[in-house]
Order: C-alpha cells, then sequence, then structure tokens
C-alpha cells in the first residue's frame, strides 16, 4: 500500500481535455509532444505550491523524451500551435508561433494551453465556502442555542442516551 501512495506522488496530472476532446484529432507524435510539455510543466510543482505554467525545452529534449525524429520534430510543434493545443514564446513571452520567428532563437518556451485546467490550478483553495443551507431552513440556528440562559449543550452520546429513552417510553 506504501508503494503505491509513493508512485501516485511521482505523477503528472493530464488535463481531462485532451481524453475527452483532442485525442481523436492528435497523431502520434502530436500525443508524444503534447504530453511530453505536459510533464515539463504541469509535472513540475514549483516552491510556493504553484504548478509550471511553461518551460525551456530545446528540440534535443524533445528528440530524446519523445523519439520524435528531427525532421518532422518543426512540423509536429506547428500542427500542434495550429491546433491550439500550445503556446510558444520567447523569454519575455513574446508569441513565436510560426517557424520563421522561432529559428535560430535559443531560449523557446512551450506550454499547454487548457484554459480549464490552469485557470482551476491557479484558483485552487481560494473559492468562498457556500453553506449548504441558507436562510430561514438553516437547521443550526435552533440548534446551537446561542443566547438562551438555563439550557446546556449536550455530547452527542448524551443525546443519543436521551433518544434511546423517549423510545423506550414510546414503546411501553
Amino acid at each position: 500500500m506504501l508503494l503505491l501512495i509513493m508512485r501516485y506522488k511521482q505523477t503528472t496530472q493530464v488535463p481531462n481535455e485532451i481524453f475527452d476532446s483532442h485525442l481523436s484529432s492528435l497523431t502520434h507524435s502530436e500525443l508524444k509532444l503534447l504530453l511530453f510539455i505536459i510533464r515539463k510543466t504541469y509535472g513540475w510543482q514549483l516552491k510556493n505550491g504553484k504548478r509550471k505554467h511553461r518551460d525551456r525545452i530545446s528540440h534535443s529534449q524533445f528528440i530524446k523524451f519523445t523519439g520524435t525524429s528531427r525532421r518532422s520534430l518543426p512540423s509536429t510543434i506547428q500542427s500542434l500551435i495550429l491546433k491550439q493545443h500550445i503556446t510558444v514564446t520567447d523569454y519575455n513571452g513574446v508569441l513565436l508561433h510560426t517557424p520563421e520567428s522561432r529559428k535560430g532563437k535559443l531560449n523557446i518556451f512551450y506550454a499547454p494551453l487548457f484554459h480549464s485546467y490552469v485557470n482551476q490550478g491557479s484558483n485552487l483553495g481560494k473559492k468562498k465556502h457556500k453553506p449548504m443551507q441558507i436562510g430561514l431552513y438553516n437547521k443550526t440556528k435552533e440548534t446551537k442555542l446561542r443566547g438562551k440562559k438555563g439550557i446546556q449543550r449536550q455530547t452527542d452520546w448524551e443525546r443519543m442516551k436521551d433518544i434511546l429513552n423517549m423510545k423506550k417510553f414510546a414503546g411501553d
């Protein structure tokens, strides 16, 4: 059991959007590149607890880890850009969405383009809690016994005893 927990911590979350909407439209090499980009971004947790949104990835890394040929790599990257699955930028965040704009650049950053996943991750834990019961029908108003003198709160065990006693008297 402990081994399974350790392995789970060493995983990368892949947005369901890929499986639900885009899997059938991706080629084998596009899927490999996209998953590698997701691994290099969402698969890394920063010191502040957030996930990376982009990462500098060299062509040699793509070739080594995905098995994609050097010849087909630029066209596969361009295809993912046109299908709006990734964004490619330089260090300053300037879009490099044409092969000519990427040519000769050393620091090219790749980012998966899944709005639903990124937005959920950035607001994680910041949403306000909404009460289950609102207004007049809120049961907790009567059970808290605020401001009533002479009535003390009971423990769960005491309440259970009272309920059992009432059932005994009702059954007699």
